[in-house]
């Protein structure tokens, strides 16, 4: 199919599912009404559903962009949004401020900085691995990381008080798109902008950089600085949407393989039509949490057991390839 018609697709149904989803549920508010200020129910209505639906078509996109890019750059189907420990650190970071008694705000900061943080180890340790492949050094100093990250957030989850401190942790870990207020899944959103902006500028950089570093010197590319940049980006984007909706898996993974049964693997078409379906995953997602009477399932259970089964789809339509 063509890429344009793809991307456009996928992101009118996801804007259409989510004006849907403002307009119905328990308040029904008539969509010429959402944006009368003097209607206390279109305005509770905005209040309590924009911020979850920016949240969840935001998580979505950025999950889905940065798992594309980085599948392309490391040519590794697996290679998820995670690849640094980001949605590790983030968890350390939010159960961090979740043990020390602090606020909501302070959690997604904190979230946000220990996704940075773990990166920014994984990275280090790689440019230490001197001699070594650069993108093998990377996939491993990123499982490392994630593994520490991984012991830290069990020590906090065993000194954790469990009538308190362990439930708020846990469903913290669990993902939600509605914890969010509208200016934290404003700045949230756009941070993860800046990201998958980077990524769409790399564009056919990052097919070069699959190639190798011998190939890309030869086509005149400088693989180092575009592997951070690109690398930088994709974490940028993950962790601003991880401290703001916790750990919401499979998205960064499905949404890349579905893109490219649909559009092939050019990177340039991959990736916009990567993060339009991400986008309708994320509000999709957020759909099924809140259809199950009034009761919300986290985001992240949901995604683990739909992702799991659709994920095995796609490789057997595939042929089991790449």
């Amino acid at each position: 199919m063509r890429p344009g018609r793809v991307v456009i697709a996928a992101a009118l149904l996801a804007l259409a599912i989510a004006a849907w989803r403002l307009t119905h549920g328990p308040l029904a508010v008539p969509l010429a009404d959402l944006f009368d200020s003097s209607n206390r129910a279109a305005r509770l209505a905005l209040d309590l559903r924009a911020p979850r639906l920016l949240t969840a078509l935001a998580a979505g996109a950025a999950l889905a962009g940065a798992g594309a890019a980085l599948q392309t750059m490391f040519r590794n189907p697996l290679v998820a949004p995670d690849l640094l420990g980001v949605s590790s650190g983030a968890a350390v970071g939010a159960a961090g401020a979740l043990l020390l008694g602090l606020s909501a705000i302070a959690a997604q900061v904190t979230a946000f900085g220990g996704g940075i943080a773990a990166a920014a180890l994984a990275l280090a340790c790689a440019r230490l691995a001197r001699g070594s492949e650069p993108r093998l050094a990377l996939v491993l100093c990123g499982i490392v990381t994630g593994a520490l990250m991984s012991a830290a957030l069990a020590a906090m989850l065993f000194l954790a008080d469990p009538y308190s401190q362990l439930p708020a942790i846990t469903f913290w870990l669990l993902g939600s798109f509605g914890r969010a207020t509208l200016s934290e899944a404003v700045t949230a959103t756009s941070l993860a902008s800046a990201g998958l902006t980077v990524l769409l500028w790399l564009g056919f950089r990052l097919d070069v950089l699959s190639l190798g570093d011998d190939q890309a010197h030869s086509l005149g590319v400088t693989p180092r600085p575009l592997r951070f940049a690109a690398i930088g980006a994709a974490t940028l984007a993950t962790s601003a949407m991880v401290a703001v909706a916790g750990i919401v898996g499979w998205i960064g993974l499905i949404a890349p393989h579905l893109a490219r049964l649909i559009v092939g693997e050019r990177i340039g078409a991959l990736l916009p039509a990567a993060i339009a379906i991400g986008a309708l995953f994320g509000v999709l997602l957020d759909t099924a949490a809140t259809s199950f009477g009034p009761v919300e399932l986290p985001v992240g259970l949901l995604a683990a057991g739909l992702g799991a089964p659709a994920f095995l789809a796609l490789f057997v339509a595939r042929g089991g390839s790449r």
